[in-house]
């Protein structure tokens, strides 16, 4: 914005000059001048709409030119003006209601009253001045359809009503809507869309009718030249036989909003509404069959966002791109759409391979976000399907079998049936799977499988994902953690290697930090989604099942061993970090079946990482670890969490008696205690009556111990002191809960006994002073007045 770098020259700072300037221009007898005026209002609009007013908190810049734009803009409406004119003027309008500078629904109506009076313009029999070119009426008439559904798109995300507009922190979606961080700054704007949709929806019965026609009419001149015979003779809703070539640009130009809002008023109650008559639509050529049906609805919008999605013209637009994706997830958002999509399976898998052809050829990462969420949307549509034949078939056996069969049988529609066969080209799974494959090996292209009998040695090196990676890895993996659903139990087998294959080469690649690195990966986005990953695949209920137990126990038995090893397959300079590689452990031994995780030859080395990460010098590690030992302790299956205690609880008692876990220097050292404390405390509750006394006889002496003399007390720092009364309560709290057993320990110490009857007489003391203090130092302090008087009357005296 700056006219001059060598002086403090902003072009923001002339703002006034250039709205004059542009309003003189749109207003003007001249109409290439008119159109310039009002590009630059449309750019001036677009550049400077969010800018605050310096002067007026939570106002914006532009508030004070609201008079000049609405002024600028009304001569562009009169019958008189050119299309071209009146089609650049309909943009600017569009701008200006969209973006937000208008803070109150009155001053959007002048402009939106211009809007309303160019519909006239779309009914059959409007007079339209044709000067030397056809195809004007077309512009203007496509220019009108596009501003109201770039209205109507700002109306529905203002209203929470958009289910295809995510915030993905790039570049905006056509129509420059983007969601602002500071829009709280300004008042009560928040509630605009709710009103600017009530000015929209008046309208929106023949908007909608219209915007239908056009995309008809966008999608038969999209037909490639040998599909010419069947266009209609007669032309089609908004263009004429003559004029079908130079109408060709300006469908081009104005179709993506309107495919957009048109899908968001489908989603929004269109599929139930049934199609209006046609008597409005121009050009009677086949215009009623816009809206005949549910089906071809759908397939009208699906049909042009996969033409735009499949052209080979890679320097398409990245809006355009957003555009067709937004509107395929709100398209795919009702539930019939995603029937439709489901009753010819093809579909499907055809529009996953428009999906991996968009992840290959696309680095947007909005882009490739947003083709995500489509196809979490196509794997909801073959979830849905699935489960009404499943539901279907149930129906049809359980008269004739018990439930449990025919639940059993019902598994087998899934896909791969009863041999497991996933066949390339005819599977959605294997589709959805292979856009999953394609994005993760984008993101990770160690994970792209090596081609060639010897695998070449790849150097070791650490990878640092963005925000944007982190959520695509994490999409890719949600994804693909659902896909066992959609199978048979065979099926599921067929799949389960790849999915734990990509799975913890995600765990690899971005867990892998140099050896001098103190931070922990564990919490980055990649990590935590493959850890949940592996827990869902874990928990399978094909992990149980008969048919597919003795696989699924084998996969995941290999899948824990990988992760394993991993801390074996580091370089010198490089490691897997600690607190990762435990909690990949934690998952299995937590979740999977005790035949996966009781094998010999796994749980030592399981159990040597835990020792190993006891014994790390990062103190988080060391926290995380003794709070990850406590839930395997509480382990519902004493043969998965006997082992562990026999190992490892003597590591922690002996941690307790020595004296650096009372050496306290700050919070994380003391919290590392606490849960040490409670670690060995939930061994009590676990131990059989006739050995609790055992356990009692290791804890006690721990609580004690950290138990600080009075002299002593007031000069140890805070997180000593913290220790000693919480080790205190325990004492008080254990006494009363077990009494036997409390009272022949203390009867076998006499100075365990002393030390404790010492720690409770100082205790009382100290509560009794603080109630002493309390009491008297609390003097009669005289009411504020609650109104100041001027004059002074304390010192009044009659």
């Amino acid at each position: 914005m700056q006219l001059t770098k060598s002086r403090g020259d902003y072009l923001v700072l002339h703002l006034s000059d250039l709205v004059r300037m542009a309003f003189m221009a749109a207003t003007s007898d001249s109409d290439p001048l008119r159109l310039e005026g009002l590009k630059t209002l449309h750019e001036v609009i677009d550049k400077f709409a969010r800018v605050p007013e310096p002067e007026f908190p939570g106002h914006l810049l532009l508030e004070q030119f609201q008079a000049q734009v609405g002024a600028a803009l009304r001569p562009a409406f009169s019958p008189e003006t050119p299309s071209h004119v009146t089609a650049a003027a309909c943009q600017v309008c569009s701008a200006w209601i969209g973006s937000g500078v208008a803070h109150d629904l009155n001053d959007l109506r002048r402009v939106h009253q211009l809007l309303v009076s160019s519909l006239a313009k779309l009914h059959r029999g409007a007079s339209t001045i044709q000067l030397y070119n056809e195809s004007l009426a077309t512009l203007e008439r496509l220019a009108i359809l596009k501003a109201w559904a770039e209205v109507y798109i700002v109306a529905m995300i203002g209203n929470g009503s958009a289910p295809g507009c995510f915030n993905t922190n790039s570049k905006p979606a056509p129509c420059n809507i983007s969601a602002d961080k500071d829009e709280e700054d300004f008042g009560d704007f928040e509630f605009r869309g709710e009103s600017l949709l009530n000015l929209v929806q008046p309208e929106l019965v023949s908007l909608s009718q219209h915007w239908l026609a056009a995309l008809r009419d966008h999608a038969l001149l999209s037909l490639p030249p040998e599909f010419a015979s069947q266009l209609p003779h007669d032309g089609g809703a908004f263009y004429t036989t003559d004029t079908m070539e130079s109408s060709r640009p300006h469908y081009a130009a104005s179709w993506p909003p309107i495919l957009h809002a048109a899908a968001l008023w489908l989603n929004a109650g269109g599929f139930d509404s049934k199609p209006t008559s046609a008597a409005n639509v121009p050009n009677n050529n086949n215009s009623s069959k816009t809206g005949d049906s549910v089906s071809d609805r759908f397939h009208l919008l699906f049909g042009i966002c996969m033409e735009a999605l499949c052209t080979p013209r890679s320097s398409e637009p990245v809006e355009s791109v957003l555009t067709c994706l937004q509107a395929l997830y709100t398209l795919l958002d009702s539930t019939w759409p995603r029937e439709i999509l489901m009753d010819d399976r093809s579909l499907g898998i055809e529009l996953c391979n428009v999906l991996h052809r968009l992840i290959l050829t696309r680095d947007s990462p909005s882009v490739q976000l947003m083709v995500m969420e489509v196809l979490k949307q196509v794997m909801k549509a073959a979830q849905e399907h699935f489960d009404t034949q499943k539901k279907k078939k149930i129906k049809e056996m359980v008269p004739a079998n018990q439930e449990s069969r025919a639940t059993q049988e019902v598994d087998l529609l899934g896909e791969g049936g009863s041999t497991g066969e996933i066949i390339p080209g005819q599977s959605l799974v294997f589709a959805v799977l292979e856009v999953c494959l394609c994005l993760l090996v984008r993101q990770v292209p160690a994970l792209n499988p090596l081609p060639g009998p010897t695998p070449i040695v790849r150097q070791h090196h650490t990878l640092h994902f963005t925000e944007e990676s982190g959520q695509l890895i994490a999409a890719a993996l949600s994804c693909m953690e659902c896909l066992p659903r959609l199978c048979s139990p065979q099926g599921a087998v067929a799949i389960l290697p790849t999915i734990l294959y990509l799975t913890t080469g995600v765990i690899k690649e971005s867990a892998t930090k140099s050896i001098h690195d103190p931070t922990v990966m564990a919490t980055a986005v990649p990590v935590t989604a493959a850890l949940h990953c592996l827990k869902t695949l874990a928990t399978d209920k094909y992990c149980k099942d008969e048919r597919s137990r003795e696989d699924w126990h084998k996969l995941l038995q290999s899948a824990l061993a990988k992760v394993i090893d991993l801390a074996k397959t580091g370089s010198d300079e490089t490691k897997l970090d600690e607190l990762t590689m435990l909690l990949g452990i934690a998952v299995f031994v937590l979740h999977a079946p005790a035949e996966v995780v009781c094998a010999p030859n796994l749980q030592y080395p399981c159990i040597n990482q835990f020792k190993q990460c006891l014994q790390s010098n990062n103190i988080t590690v060391k926290l995380k670890c003794v709070q990850t030992l406590r839930t395997i302790f509480s382990h519902p299956d004493r043969s998965v969490a006997t082992p562990y205690i026999h190992a490892l609880a003597p590591r922690l008692v002996e941690f307790l008696y020595s004296e650096t876990s009372r050496q306290l220097s700050s919070d994380t050292e003391l919290s590392l205690t606490l849960e040490s404390i409670q670690t060995v405390e939930t061994l009590i509750t676990l131990a059989e009556p006739k050995h609790r006394i055992q356990m009692l006889t290791l804890l006690v002496p721990i609580l004690v111990n950290c138990l600080v003399e009075n002299s002593a007390l007031k000069e140890a720092n805070n997180f000593t002191r913290i220790l000693h009364d919480h080790s205190l309560q325990k004492l008080m709290k254990i006494g009363p809960q077990y009494p036997q057993e409390f009272k022949a320990l203390m009867s076998q110490s006499g100075e365990l006994r002393s030390k404790l009857e010492a720690a409770v007489r100082s205790s009382q003391q100290a509560q009794l002073r603080a109630r002493v203090e309390s009491s008297t130092a609390k003097p009669l302090s005289t009411q504020t007045p609650t109104i100041k008087l001027k004059t002074d009357f304390s010192n009044f005296t009659s």
